[in-house]
This record gives C-alpha cells, structure tokens and sequence, in this order.
C-alpha cells in the first residue's frame, strides 16, 4: 500500500529518488526498494522520510498510524 503512496508524494512534491536520499540520509537503493515494496522500513526510517516530505507519518505508512514523530516536519517546497 505505502510504496504507491510514496512514489506519488514524492514525485508530486517534484523531488527525486536521489534529493530525497540526501535530506533523509537514506541511501537512494533503500528509498527505491520501499518504493518498489521489496523492503518495509522500520519506523525511524519512515518517519525520517514523512518528515523530509512534510506529511504526517500515517499518511505514507499506515501502519505505524499510532505512533508519534518526535521529528520536526521539514518546510514544504
């Protein structure tokens, strides 16, 4: 479900696989591989990318809906 999801945020905010690895400090292979859902990330790891998108965390990754950021949202481009 949240690979969709994060493909299309990240290409609507008109960012690429490699912008997004430099702001998350997420190597672009992991992004693609989420994207592609070959890899489900652990929370942190998904939380740093809801950050870098400037959405809430549930938005992209549903399945940590119950969990709290303690990130600051990333002003939105």
């Amino acid at each position: 479900m949240y690979k969709n999801a994060l493909r299309s945020l990240r290409k609507q905010k008109g960012m690429s696989i490699r912008e997004l690895s430099r702001i998350t400090n997420i190597s672009p292979a992991t992004i693609s591989r989420i994207e592609r859902g070959l890899y489900e990330p652990p929370w942190h790891t998904a939380d740093r990318i809801a950050a870098a998108l400037g959405v809430p965390l549930e938005e992209i990754f549903p399945q940590f809906a119950n969990r709290k950021s303690p990130l600051p949202k990333v002003a939105q481009r």
